[in-house]
C-alpha cells in the first residue's frame, strides 16, 4: 500500500485508460484527486451525512452498513459510495467502514465539476465510473440470493481472510443467516453441490437458480428419526425406521430450508417426518376410512391449539395428537411465544390438513374434483403453501404479518406454491397412477379434457413455464437497484426460490420416492 503517489502512469493502468486518455490529461488529473489511507475497522463515513465524494478502492476491502448491519462489501476496482445521496445531496442511509487497512482514491463532489470543464476527456469515464456502480448494484443484488457457502467461495477468493476478519454479527448479517448458523461456518463449508440425478423430466423443469442441502441434513434426520421411534412412537419398528430413511424423507426440509439454523431444521423435519406418515397412513386406508381419519386428527389438533382436553380418540391416533402437541410446545420454545407467528404457521397447517381431508373425501367416494375445484385446494395440501409459510419461521426474531417485507413477497409465495404443485403433479404422476390415485393436474386433464398423457402433460409443463416467467417477472422487481433496505425482501425471495427448486431436487435427485421401482 505504501509508495502510492497519483503519478499519471499509476492512474492510467489504475483506471484502464491506456490509449483512451491523453498523457496531458494524466498529468492534470492527479491534481483533482486525493490518495486516503483508513485503519481497519476505520469509519469512512457515517450515516445520516451526505455523500460527499466518490472513491476508488485500490487495496483493502470496505463495508456498507445499514442500521447497524453489515449490508454489503467492496473490493479493490470497485466504486463505494452511495450514489443516490451523491447526485441528490440528501443524507446517506448508510456507513461506511473499512475492514481491512484498506487506501482509496477520492474524488470530492465540487472536484469532479471542476475535473470535467478542465479535463473533458474525462468525461467518457466518468460516464463510465458511474456505469460501473449501476453494474456492481445488479451483481451484489445475484450475490443476496446465492447460498452463503457460494458467497463464501466469492467473497473468500478476493479477500481470503473473510472468515476471520468479521464478527460472527458481522458474518450474520452479510450472509443472510442467523447468528447462530454463522458462528458455526467453517471454511470447509464452502464444499461441492451434490450430483444432479433428475433425468429427462429434470432438464424439462429446470429453473434459473439452483438448489442447496443443509450441511447438517444427516444430523438433522438422526434427531428426527430419534424423536419418531423413542419418544413418540410414530415410527414403530426397523423396517418403517429403514423405510424412512431410504425414501430420504428428511432431506425434503433440508433442501427447502438449506440455511436454517439447525435446531429450526430438525423441528420442521420432525414436522414433515408427522405430515408424510399420514399421508402415506390415508393411501393404506380403505375407501370410506380416509375422511373419518383426517376428522380425528382435525378435531385433536384443534383442541390442542384452543387448550381443551382431547378426550376419546383410537390408540394411534393419540400418539399422533401426542407428537403434534409436543411440536406445539417445542414450537413456543422456538420462537419464545411469538404468537403472531405461531398463528400463521398453525393455521397453514390446519389449511393442509382440512385440504387433505377434502382429498380423502372425494377418494372414499371415488370421484374427483372439477379442474378449477382442484386449482384451489392443490396448493394447500401439496404441502407448497405450509412450505412457504415456513419463511417466516426461518425469520421468526423480526417477522411480522404486518411488515413491508412480507406483504411484498405475497404474489411470489402465491406463484411459487403454484410452481411447486406443478411440478410435484409432473414427477408424482406415474407412481400415484399405478395405485389408482388420480388427484393430479395431469390425470384430471386427461380425464375431464380428453387429452391423452403426453397432450396433458404438455399442457401442466405450458402451465408451468408461464408460472415461472410470472414468478421471475416478479422476482425482477428488486434486481434493477440494490439498496440495503431491501434486504428482508431480499432474503425471503432468496427463501421462496429455495422451495422451489428444492422440492424438484429432492424429488428427481435425492429421494427414490418417484422412481421406477
Amino acid at each position: 500500500m505504501n509508495g502510492y503517489d497519483l503519478d499519471p502512469t499509476f492512474l492510467k493502468k489504475l483506471f484502464g485508460l491506456g490509449g483512451k486518455v491523453s498523457d496531458n490529461a494524466f498529468e492534470k488529473v492527479g491534481e483533482f484527486l486525493e490518495i486516503r489511507i483508513a485503519k481497519r475497522k476505520a469509519t469512512i463515513r457515517h450515516a445520516g451525512t451526505v455523500e460527499t465524494e466518490s472513491r476508488f478502492l485500490v487495496e483493502g476491502m470496505i463495508g456498507m452498513y445499514y442500521m447497524g448491519k453489515l449490508s454489503r462489501l467492496y473490493f479493490p476496482g470497485d466504486v463505494f459510495m452511495d450514489f443516490e445521496s451523491y447526485q441528490t445531496q440528501m443524507p446517506s442511509k448508510y456507513r461506511f467502514r473499512s475492514l481491512g487497512e484498506s487506501f482509496y482514491i477520492s474524488l470530492s463532489y465540487p472536484n469532479e465539476t471542476l475535473l470535467l470543464k478542465e479535463i473533458p476527456e474525462f468525461t467518457d469515464f466518468s460516464k463510465s465510473q458511474i456505469a460501473k456502480v449501476r453494474h456492481s448494484d445488479v451483481e451484489w443484488h445475484a450475490f443476496t440470493q446465492m447460498n452463503y457457502r457460494d458467497k463464501l467461495k466469492v467473497i473468500e477468493e478476493k479477500f481470503p481472510k473473510f472468515t476471520y476478519d468479521l464478527t460472527n454479527n458481522e458474518k450474520a448479517s452479510l450472509l443472510g443467516v442467523s447468528y447462530a448458523t454463522a458462528a458455526r461456518i467453517k471454511k470447509e463449508s464452502t464444499g461441492k453441490k451434490p450430483a444432479d440425478k433428475s433425468g429427462k423430466l429434470g432438464k424439462l423443469l429446470h429453473y434459473p437458480f439452483p438448489a442447496y442441502v443443509h450441511t447438517d441434513a444427516a444430523e438433522i434426520e438422526e434427531q428426527t428419526v430419534s424423536w419418531a421411534f423413542y419418544f413418540h412412537s410414530i415410527l414403530r419398528n426397523n423396517d418403517e425406521i429403514t423405510y424412512y430413511k431410504e425414501q430420504k424423507f428428511s432431506y425434503l426440509s433440508s433442501c427447502l430450508y438449506p440455511e436454517i439454523d439447525i435446531e429450526k431444521g430438525v423441528w420442521i423435519s420432525k414436522l414433515y417426518l408427522w405430515l408424510f406418515y399420514l399421508d402415506d397412513l390415508t393411501d393404506d386406508l380403505h375407501f370410506g376410512q380416509k375422511a373419518g381419519f383426517w376428522d380425528y386428527l382435525l378435531t385433536g389438533v384443534d383442541n390442542i391449539m384452543g387448550g381443551k382436553p382431547l378426550g376419546f380418540n383410537p390408540d394411534r391416533i393419540t400418539v399422533f395428537l401426542n407428537a403434534f402437541s409436543d411440536l406445539a410446545t417445542e414450537f413456543d420454545a422456538l420462537v419464545s411465544g411469538h404468537k403472531e407467528l405461531k398463528g400463521l404457521i398453525f393455521s397453514e397447517v390446519l389449511n393442509y390438513m382440512q385440504k387433505n381431508k377434502i382429498e380423502a373425501e372425494f377418494k372414499d367416494k371415488k370421484t374427483l374434483p372439477s379442474w378449477e375445484e382442484y386449482q384451489v385446494i392443490r396448493p394447500a395440501f401439496s404441502g407448497g403453501n405450509l412450505a412457504l409459510a415456513l419463511c417466516a419461521f426461518e425469520s421468526s426474531e423480526n417477522f411480522s404479518s404486518d411488515s413491508f417485507d412480507w406483504k411484498e413477497t405475497s404474489d411470489l409465495r402465491v406463484q411459487a406454491a403454484k410452481l411447486i404443485y406443478l411440478t410435484n403433479d409432473l414427477i408424482s404422476y406415474q407412481k400415484e397412477t399405478d395405485r389408482g390415485d388420480f388427484m393430479n393436474a395431469v390425470a384430471l386433464l386427461m380425464q375431464h379434457k380428453g387429452m391423452s398423457f403426453k397432450e396433458a402433460q404438455q399442457e401442466i409443463l405450458n402451465l408451468h413455464a408461464e408460472t415461472l416467467e410470472e414468478f421471475m417477472v416478479l422476482e425482477r422487481r428488486w434486481r434493477e437497484e440494490y439498496k440495503p433496505e431491501n434486504s428482508g425482501i431480499l432474503k425471503y425471495l432468496k427463501q421462496i426460490k429455495y422451495k422451489i427448486a428444492g422440492s424438484v431436487h429432492w424429488s428427481l435427485s435425492i429421494s427414490p420416492r418417484y422412481r421406477k421401482s
